[in-house]
């Protein structure tokens, strides 16, 4: 279960102690700390009330910690541990999420969807508009997404090609509800393609669509990518760590704590944790950690 501390500090204790005299303490967290735990039944000294152990087998007394109220039955599970306070849970879909159940999604702690809008030039997303009225009626809000396809294809040129697929971006989302959430660069390969630019031209290739965005919008992207491949396309002195981080990777056992940002980046705003994600009757779905605020 995930647990929360609701006291100033708690102590980490390497056994659970036969009296609270015992010195066994290994260090503290501090209040708003989450991790998850189980709870430990059979006790030396009942008497020193509940006992939790975390993944990495230390004890924390149960009386300085509550139990996280983020529902656990039959919507979102499986969350990092370690999560910062004030987050935010929210999904992102595409076409091939055909018949999701929205009624789940409502009832679940689901505050907030990414829609893919369109890929490339002339591909645009045939389930956008569905998606995003669907998500306004369930009082979701609302961010897009554009897959990128970084090369020359689009004008001859790394900047005509650019500028094109933002502006494919554009006229898609003047067609949909009013976003609430920046527009999101989707860079990744996929089966059967990966951008043919080298370093340079890819960094000239983001920041000239970075810059279109801005140009109308008024607001900066969020950059949505894995730190594996950025960190192979990107050039390492590249100036892209000014825009907010959306991350990709799961692993078997998310830890807030233990996500690593790609190279040019110190934090990340989004954490795009799994990608079989339960929600409801729902089929596999992507679920995502908002920690940053200010995009909320």
């Amino acid at each position: 279960m995930q647990l929360i501390v609701n006291v100033k500090k708690l102590n980490k204790r390497s056994s659970i102690p036969a009296s609270l005299a015992e010195q066994n303490i290994v260090g503290t967290v501090l209040q708003g700390f989450r991790f998850e735990g189980e709870e430990i039944t059979m006790l030396l000294n009942p008497i020193l009330g509940k006992w939790y152990k975390d993944r990495d087998g230390y004890f924390y007394w149960g009386g300085g910690l509550i139990i996280d109220p983020v529902k656990t039955n039959n919507n979102t599970i499986g969350l990092p541990v370690n999560l910062p306070t004030d987050f935010k849970i929210g999904i992102d879909i595409s076409h091939y999420n055909e018949l999701i159940n929205w009624a789940a999604i409502k009832d679940s702690d689901v505050s907030f969807v990414y829609i893919k809008i369109s890929e490339g030039v002339g591909t645009p997303d045939r389930r956008a508009n569905e998606h995003a009225n669907n998500a306004r009626q369930i009082g979701l809000r609302i961010g897009y997404y554009h897959f990128c396809r970084p090369d020359k294809r689009n004008g001859g040129s790394v900047i005509s090609d650019a500028t094109a697929e933002a502006d494919e971006a554009l006229k898609i989302i003047a067609g949909l509800q009013k976003p609430d959430l920046p527009l999101v660069l989707d860079l990744e390969n996929q089966t059967g393609w990966d951008t043919p630019l080298n370093k340079q031209e890819y960094l000239l290739w983001v920041t000239t669509f970075l810059n279109r965005i801005n140009e109308i919008f008024g607001t900066d992207c969020v950059i949505y990518s894995r730190k594996e491949y950025l960190d192979q396309k990107l050039p390492s002195t590249h100036n892209l760590g000014k825009y907010k981080l959306w991350s990709s990777y799961y692993p078997k056992n998310p830890d807030v704590n233990k996500l690593t940002c790609p190279i040019g980046w110190v934090d990340w705003a989004i954490w795009q944790y799994t990608d079989s994600g339960v929600i409801g009757s729902n089929a596999k779905i992507d679920i995502n950690i908002l920690k940053d605020s200010t995009l909320f």
